[in-house]
């Protein structure tokens, strides 16, 4: 009698898949009942995977907002060729994947929606316009399932972002499905890592890590009181801290927005108007 090989269910950092530095694994079940490991990040793999962020974010933020589009319309190409392997029912496959496209689409459009010429009274006119906040940590809603790890990736990366997702280790069989369409996506290695652990044990971690931009939790990834330590925590250190209700609605203008910066430009329009036109 053969002995089946036991998978063991790495984890996503800087484009390839790692075991936690700590050698930590738990025994589950897979969705077709065979037993399997899954990784449980450490402390130490959440500082390498937002290291890794930060020194991606200039590769990724420096890209064009059409080429970001592409890239992320190509991971929906991914997932759509994938779809059959995913451990989820093809209608929740296919509604993650026409998540993925309404992202794609406002890749290169939510810049011109969020910036601004700005009327000024005097001889000068300013522009305001978006830019990535940075690094940012996610923490989707086990219950979102496919739909709320494509949300959180996709509310990252629009913006010019990088970031890493903490994913609960009974959704590893589905984050490790969903890693490998990200890796052939064409999306360069740490623009998202994704790590598999204890929420309850990293949120905190993250929150004192001085590298972090966002944190941003949705639905009911944490309970309410560890989110209002965590906000005090934040508050301490003027980190953003953002929390959405769930992945059941796309992310629009409005959330873009709070993971984003604005940055505003002055320019002298002068004390008249030339006679051969404008000014500026």
């Amino acid at each position: 009698m053969r002995l089946a090989v036991q998978k063991t269910l790495k984890m996503y950092l800087g484009g390839k898949f790692i075991r936690s530095e700590s050698g930590r694994v738990l025994p589950t079940t897979a969705s077709d009942g065979t037993l399997m490991n899954v990784c449980r990040a450490s402390r130490k793999d959440l500082r390498d995977a937002v290291g890794n962020n930060r020194s991606s974010l200039g590769g990724w933020a420096g890209r064009t907002a059409y080429n970001r589009g592409q890239i992320l319309y190509r991971l929906a190409e991914m997932l759509e060729g994938r779809a059959s392997a995913l451990p989820i029912e093809p209608a929740l496959a296919e509604q993650a994947i026409d998540r993925v496209v309404h992202h794609a689409g406002w890749a290169d459009k939510i810049s011109a929606t969020l910036s601004t010429l700005n009327p000024v009274a005097s001889a000068y006119v300013n522009y305001s316009m978006v830019r990535p906040m940075g690094v940012v940590v996610s923490f989707p809603d086990p219950r979102d399932g496919l739909l709320g790890l494509v949300e959180a990736t996709c509310q990252i990366l629009v913006m010019g972002n990088t970031g890493t997702l903490i994913v609960p280790l009974d959704l590893a069989e589905l984050a490790v499905a969903y890693t490998e369409a990200l890796h052939t996506s064409d999306l360069p290695g740490g623009a998202i890592n994704v790590l598999t652990g204890d929420i309850v044990e990293l949120l905190p971690v993250a929150n004192i890590h001085d590298d972090i931009d966002a944190i941003v939790v949705s639905g009911g990834a944490v309970s309410d009181e560890q989110w209002a330590e965590a906000q005090r925590e934040g508050a301490q250190v003027l980190r953003r801290m953002i929390r959405f209700a769930g992945a059941s609605v796309p992310s629009g203008p409005d959330a873009f927005a709070k993971l984003c910066e604005v940055k505003t430009v002055w320019m002298s329009a002068g004390a008249e108007i030339p006679a051969g036109g404008s000014a500026y």
